[in-house]
């Protein structure tokens, strides 16, 4: 046995004890950052393409009052309270037009009474008196959306500006703060809790958003994000043009995941559409780095919800975990409820099991609605459905597969990098030489990892296959190393099927029937 030093000089005379300190292998812990895609506001502290870590910055510092990423972070933080959480302003798109909508009055009111309007599934109300005319209740409503509304307990900004309409005094005109085609998703809407009545001799009636025109530039917004790695990208752009972009950056081939740039990310965004568009969309996806969450009319901005998904996911799918806390990585989001969003108040545009079923086996992910009206993650997928040869392949159909499998990247890169950072190559070492790997050496390191991932994380299976078609072996390149790692991802218990046979008298005979 020969010892090996990294800094100890080898031809010292002086007396004494000399020593030099290096680490040894540590346990795995790592950062993990989601980062939020969107739109900033007039008082902003961002700078468009620069991305920030946000820390526990007031969202409305950050993005600007009324402005999409104000709500995108007030939402992510909100259902990731304490993860390594960055934002970044996508920029303006070029010659884009904001959207509008408008809310009309017509009185005068006869008795007294309070009207309500929604906006974003916000609501906004008025107390009116018997006589009040319309042009007093639209300027109430134009005071009262100034003023905003509480979410999770901090005053927010609408994301749209209302002013009285120049030439009817009853209409309030409603204009998207941000420029670009994410103001006509916006919705205006009335009676979603139920309890609203109009005074008599009113009647109000909503114009929906519309106009809004450009979309950002996608691909120059990730080009932004650099070398940093982002495990999460949470972006409410998926059109065609925008996917593509997405697409290309994290792709395996030259992309994030590509095995000498290592920084590897997943896209996760937001659609609204009936089932016909969505699962039209997603047949022609096919990307392991992207999840589409389809929707239909839910009052809630899309990008607070895909802000909330991602805070989840975030949260959930920290590859930074230890490896006693890495299970949660492998489990399933099934039931998680997005706080703050709204379900669809038309019952039909709520996706049912058939509708749901047909997403799931186009690639599009979906949400549920729990009997109390909140709003819960159902299924998660990536696009990914066909492998090269356009034939049916489940490999990364779930973000759990995608989160394991960088998992399990990062851990062993740990234990290969901190066991043999400076190490000759031999393809023997008899005497045990300190400094020394050989390929049987680097195969039971990545055995004894691929167990502690197993039986200690819990996020991978079959260690024994694992151990016996694990190949390390040299290349004829002499100073490399070359392994195949045959991994096991842990599975998620998604489906319960049941067969409930019924008897009128359960014996021995009838219960082994089969």
């Amino acid at each position: 046995m020969v010892v090996a030093f990294n800094n100890m000089p080898g031809d010292l005379r002086a007396p004494l004890f000399y020593a030099e300190f290096n680490a040894g292998i540590p346990a795995y812990s790592g950062l993990s950052r989601s980062i939020v895609l969107g739109r900033r506001s007039t008082g902003s502290l961002l700078q468009a393409l620069k991305p920030r870590n946000v820390g526990g910055t007031d969202p409305n510092a950050l993005g600007g009052r009324g402005s999409m990423l104000a709500e995108m972070l007030l939402y992510a933080r909100r259902h990731n309270p304490t993860g390594e959480l960055w934002v970044m302003d996508v920029g303006d798109p070029t010659g884009g037009a904001a959207a509008t909508g408008a809310i009309t009055v017509a009185g005068p009111a006869t008795a007294s009474g309070t009207v309500v309007v929604y906006l974003g599934g916000e609501r906004y109300s008025v107390g009116v008196a018997n006589g009040d005319s319309a042009a007093t209740i639209a300027a109430a409503l134009v005071a009262t959306i100034g003023r905003g509304y509480v979410k999770f307990g901090r005053r927010m900004n609408a994301p749209v500006t209302a002013a009285v309409d120049g030439t009817t005094p009853g209409k309030v005109n409603l204009t998207a703060v941000h420029t670009g085609t994410e103001g006509n998703g916006f919705r205006i809407e009335r009676g979603l809790d139920g309890d609203e009545i109009d005074p008599a001799g009113v009647t109000v009636t909503v114009t929906a958003m519309s106009g809004g025109a450009g979309d950002v530039d996608m691909a120059a917004a990730l080009a932004a994000l650099g070398s940093t790695q982002f495990d999460w990208v949470i972006s409410p752009y998926a059109a065609a043009s925008q996917l593509n972009a997405a697409r290309d950056h994290f792709s395996d081939a030259g992309g994030t995941w590509g095995p000498t740039v290592g920084l590897g990310g997943h896209y996760l965004t937001i659609l609204n559409g009936n089932v016909s568009a969505l699962t039209t969309l997603g047949a022609t996806r096919n990307d392991r780095h992207c999840t589409i969450l389809g929707v239909l009319n839910h009052p809630t901005p899309l990008w607070s919800i895909v802000a909330a998904l991602g805070g989840v996911v975030g949260f959930s799918k920290n590859l930074g975990r230890s490896l006693t806390e890495a299970i949660e990585i492998a489990r399933p989001l099934q039931t998680i409820v997005l706080q703050g969003v709204r379900p669809a108040a038309d019952l039909g545009d709520r996706f049912d099991l058939a509708d749901r079923e047909t997403l799931y086996h186009n690639g599009i992910s979906g949400l549920t609605v729990n009997a109390d009206g909140s709003v819960a993650i159902d299924r998660l997928f990536t696009t990914y459905q066909l492998n090269a040869y356009g034939q049916p392949d489940n490999t990364f159909i779930s973000v759990e597969s995608i989160a394991i499998s960088a998992y399990v990247g990062r851990y062993m890169a740990l234990k290969i990098t901190s066991t043999y950072p400076r190490h000759v190559l031999r393809s023997d070492n008899p005497r045990g030489l300190q400094g020394v790997v050989t390929p049987d050496q680097a195969r039971t390191t990545i055995i004894h990892a691929y167990t502690e991932l197993s039986e200690v994380g819990g996020v991978v299976e079959n260690v024994e296959l694992f151990a016996q078609y694990l190949i390390v072996e040299r290349s004829a390149d002499p100073n490399r190393l070359n392994a195949y790692l045959p991994i096991d991802v842990a599975n998620q218990l998604n489906v319960f099927a049941s067969n409930i046979t019924v008897n009128q008298e359960l014996t021995a005979a009838n219960a082994a029937q089969l």
